[in-house]
């Protein structure tokens, strides 16, 4: 199939284009004035019209302010504002973008001129007279790492391949957090090799060397120590308390917990990181514990007739609660998915889903933790996933953050164990915690390394390796399917300890417990089309506090996991693209949409109303940039129950979901 107004839209560029190259400027301007498309295109035509009439100024706001935000991956928006910086003499700015392009460039030929611009702007900073030697190496050697960067999976090491360990890092309003190790012994850093076998513990807080507080009861407060320190003297109300180097473990936070009420000044010789004060005994809410436990890659479609006997445990905790079978997720791994869940936005909105360029999440986005925090919840994360790494941008609305890379040991056991630690030592606290389980995702990467799924899973099921070109491109193979049940029962084990706990010692009246993932797996049907349900349906389950037992089959989306968990907590939260849904008293949704921008793939939407699954594919593969030529597609439209292409039968439907997508997506059109 093709599309009319893409075609269009692509002989206005030309002619734009050409115009500009003519020097014909006042007409190019005209027709820029008549696109009403924001696209790459758009943006790249208007920095060039602004920097032939020498308005280099109005160029650099227009791609800093608006189209940075909507295309960070795009070579030639970053190569025009490298111009632009460089046309108004900002030269190590323009230096750096210049170095990013060369990363960016999606061609030999693209990385040949960015170089070029590069070196070039290397020799007028060396011929600039009023730069100081020192000020030119520390603008090079920031190049050269540009040049070298990876992303953020590898925290606790930076995309620069920098240990993050006693570094100094802020969120979007400048506040500042520090990574500490954790339960380390005597190893006080870690590098790209070690990263993976130890933990981090990363708190908000500040550099200082001196420090005061009030407290009203029991609190306690989170002490690092850089390279060099010295004592800690802290002046209380009552006592003075000294801490000497000795006392001191410099590769950890060191709490100190204090009763007396009044005021405290904390100082020493040397700089230190002071976290924020942890109150003890603060004014309980209603509900006291919010819970959401992400196990990554759990399909409904495998548990929804079978979750009593694969997942006993969590089928006990949740039965007297609310479990809804027509969850769908946003995207098709765990990048754009949990972004999803924690902005209540869809990858093409929160821009989270380039597998190796440099993102923020929290740069361009609200995310749903600070609504938490700022209702006074102590907010944490036990996290052993990649993907959703402090760097991305999640520490943004973060009290606490424990992370071990799973690949280095930490599953689900000790997840577990550090859940209830943490909740244990804080038990009168408010908590907002979030626990990351990624067991499952073994079973796609064909590693075996657990005892109880090494046992149980007959010797038959094992003569076979079957890896896809990643976790989510491995196809159909039903001996996959034993090894993830057998691996579904040994994550319900280690959970069982967390579901007793939390009735043990609060009480279902007094929490609110989720049990969440970000996609299904491919590898459980036989289907051309990636984005078919057993990868796009996902469980979503409430236990707790007021929720009514009920298993439901109203339409859902991920966006609306937090919007609902924030209706129920009484927390004012924007919802974004998310809802409440019907069933606690919400307007609900009517469509639920997932859909892959993947660079080397095509560009793939699926769309479930109640009566049909509407799927599109471009013909052509989302280049590196992030953008993908909407003109050639395929679309059809199936039935819901059947799965039997009703295409012709509701072609009127089909066409207008055809027109949603290509007008949604509309930017990522070159």
């Amino acid at each position: 199939m093709k599309n009319a107004k893409i075609t269009s839209f692509k002989k206005v560029v030309e002619e734009i284009s050409f115009l500009l190259n003519e020097g014909l400027l006042a007409e190019a301007k005209e027709k820029l004035d008549g696109i009403s498309i924001r696209n790459e295109s758009y943006y790249s035509l208007f920095a060039n019209y602004y920097y032939l009439i020498n308005e280099f100024q109005q160029g650099i706001t227009l791609l800093e302010e608006e189209a940075l935000k909507e295309f960070p991956f795009s070579f030639e928006i970053v190569y025009n504002l490298a111009t632009l910086k460089s046309a108004v003499g900002e030269l190590i700015e323009s230096l750096w973008m210049f170095a990013r392009c060369v990363n960016l460039a999606g061609s030999d030929n693209d990385r040949e001129i960015a170089t070029k611009h590069l070196d070039q702007v290397i020799v007028l900073l060396k011929e600039d007279a009023s730069l100081i030697p020192d000020q030119f190496r520390a603008a090079l050697d920031y190049t050269e790492m540009i040049l070298l960067e990876g992303d953020e999976r590898t925290y606790p090491v930076s995309r620069f391949n920098e240990s993050l360990v006693k570094k100094v890092v802020k969120d979007s309003a400048g506040n500042e957090f520090l990574t500490e190790m954790y339960k380390s012994m005597n190893v006080m850093d870690i590098d790209t090799n070690s990263r993976y076998f130890f933990k981090t513990e990363l708190l908000q807080g500040k550099t200082t060397n001196s420090f005061s507080f009030e407290i009203n009861n029991e609190t306690t407060l989170p002490i690092s120590l850089f390279g060099q320190y010295d004592d800690i003297e802290v002046q209380g109300p009552k006592s003075n308390y000294l801490f000497p180097k000795n006392v001191l473990s410099p590769n950890q936070f060191n709490y100190f917990t204090f009763n007396d009420v009044g005021e405290y000044k904390v100082t020493s010789n040397r700089p230190f990181f002071i976290a924020k004060p942890i109150n003890m005994k603060p004014i309980l809410k209603t509900p006291q514990i919010i819970i959401t436990i992400f196990v990554d890659g759990l399909a409904n479609s495998v548990i929804e007739e079978k979750l009593h006997s694969l997942m006993p445990h969590t089928y006990n905790f949740f039965s007297n609660g609310y479990i809804n079978n027509n969850c769908y997720t946003t995207g098709d791994w765990t990048l754009p998915s949990v972004a999803s869940m924690y902005t209540g936005k869809t990858t093409l909105h929160h821009g989270l889903y380039h597998p190796s360029n440099h993102f923020e999440l929290n740069k361009y986005n609200h995310l749903f933790t600070k609504d938490f925090q700022k209702n006074g919840y102590l907010t944490a994360q036990i996290n052993n996933d990649w993907r959703v790494t402090p760097t991305y941008g999640y520490l943004e609305g973060m009290d606490r953050i424990l992370y071990q890379n799973y690949a280095g040991g930490f599953t689900a056991g000790e997840v577990v164990v550090e859940a209830i630690e943490h909740l244990e030592t804080f038990k009168n606290n408010n908590h907002f915690l979030w626990i990351s389980l990624m067991d499952l995702h073994d079973v796609a990467d064909e590693i075996n390394n657990d005892l109880m799924s090494q046992v149980n899973v007959s010797a038959k099921y094992r003569q076979n390796k079957n890896l896809g070109a990643t976790s989510v491109l491995s196809s159909y193979d039903p001996n996959k399917l034993k090894k993830y049940e057998s691996e579904l029962k040994r994550v319900d084990l280690h959970l069982s300890s967390l579901y007793s706990y939390l009735e043990s010692s609060f009480g279902k009246e007094n929490i609110i417990v989720a049990l969440v993932s970000d996609h299904g797996q491919t590898y459980l049907k036989e289907d051309d089309f990636l984005l078919h349900e057993p990868r796009r349906k996902v469980p979503f389950m409430l236990g707790g506090a007021n929720i009514e037992r009920k298993v439901s089959y109203e339409l859902c989306s991920i966006i609306d996991i937090f919007p609902t968990i924030s209706k129920l907590a009484d927390i004012k939260a924007e919802s974004y693209e998310g809802v409440v849904l019907k069933d606690f008293g919400g307007i609900g949704r009517d469509t639920a949409i997932t859909e892959t921008i993947h660079p080397n793939q095509p560009y793939l939407v699926a769309i479930t109303d109640t009566e049909h699954i509407f799927r599109f594919k471009t013909k052509s593969n989302v280049s590196e940039n992030g953008l993908v030529d909407l003109e050639h597609y395929e679309a059809q439209l199936l039935d819901i129950k059947t799965f039997d292409d009703v295409s012709v039968q509701f072609k009127e439907k089909l066409e207008i979901y055809i027109d949603t997508t290509i007008q949604r997506a509309i930017k990522l059109q070159p």
